[in-house]
């Protein structure tokens, strides 16, 4: 198994490496976008984020079975998104938008409860938000590599001409055995986000607030 997910890496080691950094720089953006932001807008966002906290402490927010329901939906769309780029011509771009853009929001997220609330702030990420992207991360990362991987061979065989006839429902199903590998990861994610994260963020809140 190790050595299949090695070589499956090393064969597409370029588009992996830059899937990385294009999402590490997305994460580094979002961080750095909190600090651009002016002090009124980090005081309303963190109004509305103790809120929500409050909410959440009094047990007002979405049960854990909601908020499955609703990250599964939400990661599967998104991924989704990139798979549907993936069998286009013209997605390739779209596919790295949508990863850097992952990359921004999730930085946002965790620099702003950083800079807000300090060790809290870290503590919280940690246990909040870190737990599902161990999980999450890999997948997107595996799933614009395989989605740029179909969309660079549909235009490498629009523009070749290629005399050897080209199995296109076979490319396609395995394109689309590799996308259900990542859907089973994400409905992984979600349970991970609804059944222990929540908990997580649940104790902490109780705790800070």
């Amino acid at each position: 198994m190790w050595t299949a997910i090695i070589d499956h890496i090393q064969k597409r080691a370029a588009l992996y490496l830059f899937s990385a950094v294009l999402f590490m720089t997305g994460t580094a953006f979002g961080a750095m976008t909190v600090n651009s932001m002016e002090p009124v807008q980090k005081s309303e966002l963190y109004t509305y984020v103790k809120e929500f906290f409050g909410q959440s402490s009094a047990g007002t927010v979405a049960n854990p079975a909601d908020l499955f329901v609703e990250s599964l939906i939400h990661n599967l769309k998104f991924t989704g998104a990139m798979w549907v780029a993936g069998i286009s011509i013209i997605g390739l771009p779209l596919i790295f938008i949508l990863l850097f853009l992952k990359g921004a929001v999730t930085g946002f997220s965790v620099g702003f409860l950083i800079q807000q609330m300090k060790w809290d702030g870290l503590f919280l990420s940690l246990l909040a938000i870190l737990p599902q992207n161990i999980i999450l991360v890999p997948v997107f990362l595996f799933t614009a590599v395989m989605a740029a991987s179909c969309s660079i061979r549909l235009v490498q065989k629009i523009t070749t001409r290629q005399t050897v006839p080209v199995p296109i429902a076979k490319s396609f199903f395995i394109y689309l055995g590799y996308i259900s590998g990542g859907a089973a990861a994400i409905l992984l994610a979600s349970l991970t986000e609804a059944f222990i994260s929540s908990q997580f963020m649940n104790v902490l809140i109780n705790k800070f607030f």
